[in-house]
């Protein structure tokens, strides 16, 4: 498995959108791009998939990509993360997966605002990449370093996502995030991770802990990012807090590598942090 070359898809895309009209833009790009990725999964089916990447951060059926993918071609993208791909499998370890690139939704203001361009979701053994044209190969290189390293920490848990703890959840951004730092340094972090000190997240921290053993990852949304109203957790709780708990663990465990670091058993990481489930 590695890095799929959905720029030829992309092409294809653009050329055959000429020859419909709009009101069938939908059907090709769940078509020529959803498709392909559909056969990956036994539990989604083309329709799902499609509706499940538009939610959350690909480009809308209408949107002008040709400019999106002739940059991304010129700075090698999908060259330059399947060599990223092969050092970071070969350094933690890791698990195969099947790695897809399209370009990001503009119009959507929380890719373009708050996570500066780009946005990646995760499965078992897939990871899709959703990029613009001005990030750097480093911001992409984090980007992939996040998300590979979910797939790695999901294979280790062995388990589904309805079977995941809100703690899991949390726990799964932390590493992800600190992978980032330790490959690529603490520049490339994402925005989350110095929203909050953790003095700041303590009396937050003590109304979560109830909430910690709730399964299915349909259910943890409002702990991961937060009530955007104000009324619950701040913005980004759920992240910022789980990169905190991991790098608390870390201070006691200098020395430990990732690869052994995403084998460690999500207690037991929150048991030797300082956000230990007793905290007052």
């Amino acid at each position: 498995m590695s890095v799929s070359k959905t720029n030829r898809l992309l092409r294809e895309f653009v050329k055959e959108r000429k020859e419909v009209s709009k009101e069938h833009y939908f059907q090709l790009q769940r078509d020529l791009l959803c498709e392909p990725i559909a056969e990956y999964f036994e539990e989604f089916h083309a329709t799902q998939l499609h509706k499940y990447f538009l939610e959350n951060g690909m480009f809308y059926p209408d949107a002008k990509i040709f400019s999106e993918i002739k940059q991304l071609e010129k700075k090698q993208v999908w060259e330059l993360l399947q060599g990223h791909y092969e050092k970071l499998r070969k350094e933690w370890n890791g698990e195969e997966a099947e790695i897809f690139i399209f370009p990001a939704e503009r119009r959507n203001e929380i890719i373009m605002k708050e996570l500066k361009g780009k946005m990646g979701i995760s499965f078992h053994h897939v990871v899709v990449l959703f990029l613009t044209r001005e990030l750097s190969t480093k911001e992409i290189k984090a980007l992939l370093t996040h998300e590979y390293n979910h797939v790695c920490r999901l294979f280790t848990l062995q388990k589904e996502f309805h079977e995941l703890s809100l703690l899991d959840s949390m726990i799964i951004e932390g590493l992800a995030e600190v992978a980032v730092e330790q490959t690529l340094g603490e520049e490339l972090l994402a925005p989350w991770v110095t929203l909050y000190t953790k003095k700041d997240l303590i009396p937050y921290w003590c109304k979560v802990k109830k909430y910690l053993d709730v399964k299915g990852k349909e259910k943890h949304d409002p702990f991961l990012y937060g009530d955007r109203s104000g009324r619950g957790f701040p913005k980004w709780f759920g992240y910022c807090t789980g990169y905190l708990i991991v790098k608390d663990y870390l201070e006691k465990h200098k020395d430990i590598s990732m690869n052994e670091l995403l084998k460690i058993e999500t207690k037991e990481i929150l048991s030797e942090s300082g956000f230990d489930p007793e905290t007052k």
